[in-house]
């Protein structure tokens, strides 16, 4: 999918007389990038509650206007998590898969990871990411299927063809790695760019073993294969 230019220093939306300049990225720590301190001057969306860099926010609040005049009413499902956030989500996914009988941890990892981030390795963490739905999918997170609704087809068709415009890329297409497809998954390109190269850079993920996370034990046997399927989910179109 072609996304938004990778080097944007001035953002222009519709209705404006000019080209705004983008605030530079502010630094994150690799403790902020793992969701362990959250990264500094977030708002908050007044309608959700969930908060976001100021750029991020901002870029979402100028598409939404412009999504409400061609009929789409969007809806941020999700925006920042901590690695506390993130962990209650993996956590509640792992249980659901062992109370269906999923008891091979393999397998039940490799669905889990299908569609939650391993918690210190979700992109949601920087500030950038927001999942966004539609009201008319009263908020949920619709999986394309081939007996998908043909008004959610032609929204996730709308929003693959708007979306960059405001500085978004679809990050998961489902094409390889761990993550399935996404379509609700938009990345903020010209902050998370940057964030992507230094996460690939850390050296150290020792914290994100945390005794409370389910299947620890696995995550930590198999984490450089983890952190592989992690990084080839990754639509390039938003990456380096």
């Amino acid at each position: 999918m072609a996304c938004a230019p990778r080097t944007i220093v001035y953002q222009t939306f519709p209705g404006q007389s000019a080209a705004e300049p983008i605030p530079p990225p502010p630094n994150l720590t690799d403790e902020q990038l793992l969701g362990f301190v959250r990264p500094p001057g977030m708002i908050q969306d007044p309608q959700t509650g969930h908060r976001a860099l100021p750029a991020v926010m901002r870029a979402f609040w100028a598409f939404k206007a412009q999504a409400k005049t061609e009929g789409w009413n969007l809806i941020l499902v999700s925006a920042y998590r901590s690695y506390r956030d993130q962990r209650r989500v993996w956590n509640q996914s792992d249980d659901a898969y062992l109370q269906r009988g999923a008891t091979d941890q393999k397998k039940r990892v490799e669905a889990v990871m299908s569609l939650v981030s391993v918690p210190g390795l979700s992109r949601h963490h920087w500030g950038t990411e927001l999942d966004i739905s539609e009201s008319s999918l009263r908020g949920q997170l619709v999986n394309v299927e081939p007996d998908t609704p043909g008004r959610v087809m032609k929204f996730y068709t709308w929003m693959q063809q708007n979306a960059p415009r405001y500085g978004f890329c679809q990050v998961y297409l489902g094409q390889k790695g761990a993550v399935h497809n996404e379509p609700w998954h938009w990345s903020y390109l010209p902050y998370s760019t940057k964030y992507q190269k230094q996460f690939m850079g850390i050296q150290d993920f020792k914290k994100i073993f945390d005794v409370n996370v389910e299947d620890v034990d696995y995550l930590m046997k198999n984490f450089n294969r983890i952190l592989k399927g992690e990084k080839n989910s990754i639509n390039p179109a938003c990456g380096d």
